[in-house]
């Protein structure tokens, strides 16, 4: 059975019974524990499920989740999108990671500006290749779950090759004292990658994200130049970045 049949499978089955444990997944799909926990994983990293210890739970948001995965933003993505287009400058060279903000980004790109974008999106680098002006660059690698982001070794060095003028990382946890997070450590050692190989770096945080931490360290607030979220500075759950000289949009 193809990774992409057994995890739609897996949503049926969890959106149908709305909990269910690792081990009666495994004993269903006659795979391995270890090989569900992989799938959840993925899962819930798209957003289709809730990874809970032992087990996971159907997402009351997936039809939102998955929308959204289809190229259709949030209004928070949309707003972070159009203030970072305000950093954006004619032949600057740029890396992006994907995400929400990533695609919004795209369709708020200034026509008249001719840009050099490098990513590890698929889905990013898919809608850019159509855009005149910007010189598209997919990254290429082993590619990570539904997301379609490449990671591995090859990403790694073909960043490392780089000097981008600003890199923009689309944040799904940021913490005023741990920093920048993720869920998926090939992935966060290409945002950290990414950042060291810009001039300047800027998280696209939306305002539920914040004060979220997760497993893997990508870098401390003091690696960027500006937080940029659907929030005002002055609002309070910002009040604690404000205090580590971020710019904040």
């Amino acid at each position: 059975m193809l990774k992409e049949e057994r995890q739609s499978m897996i949503l049926e089955i969890i959106n149908l019974r709305n909990k269910i444990k690792s081990t009666e997944l495994s004993e269903h799909l006659s795979v391995s524990e270890d090989t569900v926990r992989r799938d959840l994983r993925e899962l819930a990293e798209g957003g289709f499920i809730k990874k809970v210890h032992g087990g996971a739970l159907a997402n009351p948001k997936t039809p939102e989740a998955v929308y959204r995965q289809n190229g259709t933003p949030s209004p928070e993505a949309t707003l972070i999108a159009q203030k970072a287009t305000t950093l954006l400058r004619e032949g600057m060279v740029l890396l992006i990671d994907g995400g929400p903000v990533t695609l919004a980004l795209i369709d708020q790109l200034p026509a008249e500006l001719t840009l050099s974008i490098f990513t590890n999106s698929i889905a990013a680098a898919d809608r850019m290749a159509t855009l005149p002006n910007v010189h598209t660059y997919l990254l290429g690698g082993k590619v990570t779950g539904r997301n379609r982001l490449t990671s591995g070794i090859e990403v790694i060095r073909a960043i490392e090759e780089l000097h981008a003028d600003l890199c923009l990382i689309n944040a799904s946890s940021l913490h005023e004292t741990i920093g920048l997070t993720s869920s998926n450590r090939d992935l966060a050692i290409v945002k950290k990658a990414m950042i060291a190989s810009a001039a300047r770096a800027a998280i696209c945080c939306p305002s539920e994200h914040l004060g979220q931490i997760q497993p893997f360290k990508v870098a401390k607030t003091t690696g960027f130049s500006t937080l940029i979220t659907d929030l005002m500075p002055e609002d309070a759950p910002l009040a604690g970045l404000i205090s580590q000289e971020l710019h904040i949009l």
